[in-house]
């Protein structure tokens, strides 16, 4: 089972969707990064969503507020996490895990900007 997402709409767009998709992702917004894991650290990362793009590597301390590409910010909040499992028993008495939560590594508190998507 892979761990990347599959994409909700498979529909492809034309050049003037990814042009306008593209232009909206580099659009740079500001606000205050915050690490979970461990609390009050540091989190370094790569990141590339779009052809063309190069590859840029970030590194963010926890409470310090950082401008960055729109892309970037909803990475953050929408892609950093882990799932935490808990073991139960069924009804029968039989143990099964239980996909439980998702766990926040990081996120991005907006300063200026709001998600559309969301």
């Amino acid at each position: 089972m892979s761990a990347i997402a599959k994409p909700r709409n498979t529909r492809k767009m034309t050049p003037e969707e990814m042009k306008k998709d593209r232009e909206r992702d580099h659009k740079m917004v500001k606000g205050i990064f915050r690490c979970y894991e461990p609390p009050g650290g540091s989190f370094t990362f790569s990141f590339k969503k779009h052809k063309g793009d190069h590859i840029l590597k970030y590194t963010m301390v926890d409470g310090e507020t950082y401008e960055v590409p729109l892309m970037v910010a909803k990475h953050l909040n929408q892609n950093c996490w882990y799932p935490r499992h808990s073991h139960v028993m069924d009804m029968n008495g039989k143990p099964t895990v239980d996909v439980g939560k998702k766990i926040n590594r990081c996120s991005f508190e907006s300063l200026e900007f709001h998600d559309e998507d969301e």
